[in-house]
C-alpha cells in the first residue's frame, strides 16, 4: 500500500512539474508582448550542447524582461518558422525579436558564448 501511494505521489508530482514548465514555442513568442531571445540549432552543430548551457544562464538572468526559445531545426516550429525566416548555415546562433517579430537582429555563437557580448546585446535591444 505504501509503494502504491509514493508511486502515485510521483506520478502526481510529475504531472504538475511538466504543467507549469512547459516551454514557448515561437509562435508563441512571436504573440507575446515581451521580446524574445531565440536560440536556433541542430543537435549536430558544432558547440550545441556548450551554447544551449550559456543560453539557458542568461535566461535564469533575463527571463522577467525576454521570452527565451530553443528552436531545433528538426522540430515541429521549424516549418512555420522557415515561411517567414531564413536559416543561416553557422549554427547555432540566436535572434533577437520585438514588436511581433518586426524587428530582430542576429547574434553569432561567439557572442552567445561571451557573457559580456551577450548581455550587452539584450541590454541594447530591450530600449
Amino acid at each position: 500500500m505504501k509503494k502504491l501511494i509514493l508511486s502515485m505521489l510521483t506520478l502526481l508530482t510529475f504531472a504538475i512539474s511538466t504543467q507549469t514548465t512547459k516551454a514557448m514555442t515561437f509562435a508563441e513568442g512571436l504573440n507575446d508582448s515581451k521580446p524574445m531571445a531565440l536560440l536556433i540549432y541542430a543537435n549536430w552543430a558544432d558547440g550545441a550542447a556548450d551554447t544551449i548551457g550559456k543560453f539557458k544562464s542568461q535566461q535564469a538572468q533575463y527571463e522577467d524582461r525576454y521570452n527565451f526559445i530553443l528552436l531545433d531545426i528538426a522540430s515541429e516550429d521549424t516549418k512555420e518558422f522557415n515561411k517567414k525566416y531564413h536559416i543561416y548555415p553557422n549554427l547555432p546562433y540566436v535572434l533577437l525579436y520585438k514588436d511581433n517579430g518586426k524587428v530582430s537582429r542576429y547574434l553569432q555563437k561567439d557572442c552567445v558564448m561571451d557573457d559580456s557580448c551577450f548581455t550587452e546585446k539584450l541590454d541594447f535591444f530591450i530600449n
